[in-house]
């Protein structure tokens, strides 16, 4: 007994050697992932996360990784080798991409990055028992928190809160060359941040006695979305059918209406992948005026027989011409012998109140919703529109939650997509969209649908869409028509209506406005290629899909706050009319430009006015962008003998990588897709491809055309080959 108490002691000597350094004024202790500092009183995490991230934490608790936040992503795994700086008071941990360290004297923290350059210097912490304030000095431009506190892409806070349509999240990057991201101990209390210009001080707010504040070094955006992603979590691919047209209204009538509509759709050409149902589809009145106590017999899992008598039965018949089922749900019940259960359980947000919102943060709660859903599930549904949620800031999260393990026990390895109308940091983990909320029929509501979403992009919401048209009233035909065709290059194409206006169904807007719209759909169709592609890339590095200017011309002033035009991916600029008339200026910027359907080029800096007939969408491409462009399809799931265009756009040289998998399946994570490396050296005019990857589905194009101005040359993909234009 003496002996093993002997090596007990022995081994707690040896392991407090190798794990603390002690000073006269300062102790360090060395844990798993980085090293703990008393400076001035307190105890400072240094720490790296994941394998891109510093982690300044300030935490009452011995360990700062306590702090457990469904913002950060568990799944990764990653780790970054890092050394200990100690140099009495300095102290710190130095890896590849950087240092952190801090004063003990001081209590001055400080960020380098790879090369030593000091990006944050003279950084301040204070806490007053019930909250935390980290300030420092931060110059330069702001970008990436959301679309709450300012559409503008240049930030100056976030209030991290989410409402109808706009969200904003603890996050930034600074064209300083860093990204900093903050997570308080309560996830629906989240940090804030804000700058005062004049000095420029920048204090983030954490609410409660812990604060982590990740901090990494990135020259650029892309470097900043990179270093997200790896901390909070990778966008999962939705369903392909998803990147087509998405067809939704409140007020469809009853099974008939929808067979007609379907009808309607597939004789006129019009290409759709799916119809979204409103409250009609599964009650027969909407629960606004439904009480605290609920109605007796409401309906909110069962389908209403009026739309569907055999839902089963309909959703298989829709199915078979390439259609899916999308439902709206609410975060709330109307049932009355529900809420009874629910109140019972104290599975409300808030029990005392007269709302009847859900706690999905309670796993009893949702394992009993997902119960009560299944048989929607196994009727056919095959995603889901989730509205109004915002009444705690991580509710989306964990609604999403019941919802994704449901369908993974129901429909195993089947990819999760839902609509959704905010989000919070993380939620991209699920393949999840955001839409803009309930926007009116207006041409200055259009000409903001780029600013939200393209500050969804830089926020880590990558699938972001809109109601095209307007949700509230009904919109010109010629706005309708436009707002269709910016709709193209959003990265999901969704309409929507409010009950008692004119649904957005283009064979209701004239001959004209039906050719417009579907000249818009084909292109989409089209571009389908392409923009799949986006998403396999996001999903890869954290490049979004939908990206301002800025991310491609950091140096470039006149484009720092640009939103009306934008890039999809590196080489589409898509500057769609957002106003009334057909007219618009469209700024290049320092590159050369193709008219998309001219091959006419621009070459920029330089600004160009256009007057565009109603059919017109102005769209251009960027040299050395290989741009795949498959045939008109009506529904995304539709196969094709003809070949795959491959548009080839001269004056540098370039590469694209388009991706092709099952599309429904999470194979792709596991390496199960076929990637197709195109390459074009524009001083041999010779366009080369290799195939990586093992996916052989029938969906998969054998052969291509190039395309090259006026030139066209064929053939078989296979495993590797060449063409060469003389």
């Amino acid at each position: 007994m003496k002996t093993k108490k002997r090596q007990l002691i022995l081994l707690l000597i040896t392991f407090l050697q190798s794990t603390a350094i002690f000073t006269a004024n300062a102790q360090i202790i060395r844990i798993s992932n980085g090293i703990l500092v008393k400076a001035g009183g307190e105890q400072v995490g240094l720490l790296v996360a994941k394998d891109a991230v510093f982690c300044l934490s300030l935490n009452d608790s011995i360990a700062p990784s306590a702090i457990k936040s469904v913002f950060i992503d568990e799944n990764n795994k990653g780790s970054m080798p890092y050394t200990v700086i100690s140099a009495h008071p300095s102290y710190g941990i130095k890896t590849s991409y950087g240092k952190l360290m801090i004063n003990t004297d001081t209590k001055v923290w400080s960020l380098y990055d790879a090369a030593g350059r000091e990006l944050i210097k003279n950084g301040t912490y204070s806490s007053t028992g019930t909250s935390i304030e980290i300030t420092y000095a931060a110059e330069g431009l702001l970008y990436g928190s959301g679309n709450r506190s300012s559409k503008e892409l240049e930030k100056d806070k976030a209030n991290s809160s989410a409402s109808n349509g706009v969200a904003d999240i603890p996050y930034f990057w600074n064209n300083a060359g860093y990204s900093a991201f903050g997570v308080s101990g309560d996830d629906n209390n989240p940090a804030t941040w804000n700058r005062d210009k004049d000095k420029p001080a920048l204090t983030w707010k954490f609410a409660g006695k812990a604060a982590n504040l990740y901090l990494w070094p990135a020259k650029t955006m892309y470097d900043g979305a990179r270093g997200y992603v790896k901390l909070t979590g990778r966008p999962k691919l939705p369903p392909r059918w998803a990147f087509g047209y998405l067809q939704s209204q409140w007020g469809w009538q009853d099974s008939a209406y929808i067979a007609n509509v379907l009808t309607k759709f597939r004789t006129h050409k019009l290409p759709v992948d799916a119809f979204i149902f409103d409250f009609e589809w599964y009650t027969t009145t909407p629960d606004y005026s439904v009480k605290k106590e609920g109605k007796v017999g409401f309906s909110d899992f069962s389908f209403n027989p009026q739309l569907f008598p055999y839902p089963a039965k309909q959703i298989a018949e829709m199915k078979s011409h390439g259609l899916k089922f999308i439902g709206i749900r609410k975060p709330r019940l109307g049932n009355a012998a529900a809420l009874d259960t629910i109140r019972k359980n104290g599975w409300l947000i808030s029990p005392n109140m007269d709302s009847r919102d859900l706690n999905f943060s309670n796993a009893k709660l949702r394992k009993w919703f997902e119960e009560k859903t299944r048989p929607l599930l196994n009727a056919g549904v095959d995603a889901w529109w989730d509205d109004e949620g915002e009444s705690y800031y991580t509710c989306y999260y964990w609604w999403n939650t019941a919802q994704r393990d449901l369908l993974a026990s129901a429909r195993p390895n089947y990819r999760h997509f839902t609509l959704n109308r905010a989000f919070s940091p993380g939620d991209q983990r699920f393949g999840y969209c955001t839409w803009s909320g309930d926007i009116p029929s207006t041409w200055s509501s259009l000409a903001s649908v780029p600013m939200d979403l393209l500050n969804f992009s830089l926020a880590g919401m990558y699938y972001g869409s809109c109601d095209i048209g307007g949700f509230q009233g009904t919109p010109t035909k010629e706005m309708l028509v436009r707002w269709f065709q910016a709709g193209v290059f959003l990265p999901i194409m969704r309409s929507h209506s409010n009950i008692g206006t004119t649904a957005r169904f283009p064979f209701l807007w004239g001959n004209d406005g039906e050719a417009a719209m579907r000249k818009a759909l084909n292109l989409r169709y089209q571009l389908l290629p392409y923009i799949y592609s986006l998403g396999h890339e996001a999903y890869n590095t954290g490049a979004p899909i939908m990206r301002p200017l800025v991310m491609e011309f950091p140096a470039d002033t006149t484009v720092a706050n640009i939103t009306d035009e934008w890039l999809v991916g590196k080489g589409l600029l898509a500057a769609p009319v957002l106003n009334e008339g057909g007219k618009r200026k469209i700024y290049f910027p320092n590159d050369t430009w193709y008219n998309y359907y001219t091959n006419d080029v621009i070459r920029g800096p330089k600004t160009i006015s256009v007057d565009k007939a109603l059919d017109e969408i102005p769209v251009y491409v960027r040299a050395g962008t290989i741009l795949p462009v498959g045939p008109v399809i009506q529904y995304s799931e539709q196969t094709s003998g003809i070949p795959l265009e491959i548009r080839i756009y001269p004056g540098k040289s370039g590469s694209f990588k388009m991706v092709e998998d099952d599309g429904i399946s999470y194979n792709y994570t596991k390496g199960d897709a076929r990637t197709t490396t195109y390459y074009w050296n524009d001083k041999t005019k010779a366009l080369t491809w290799k195939v990586t990857g093992s996916y052989s589905g029938k969906n998969i194009y054998k052969t291509i055309k190039a395309v090259l101005g006026k030139k066209e040359k064929s053939a078989f993909i296979g495993k590797t080959g060449s063409l060469v234009f003389k």
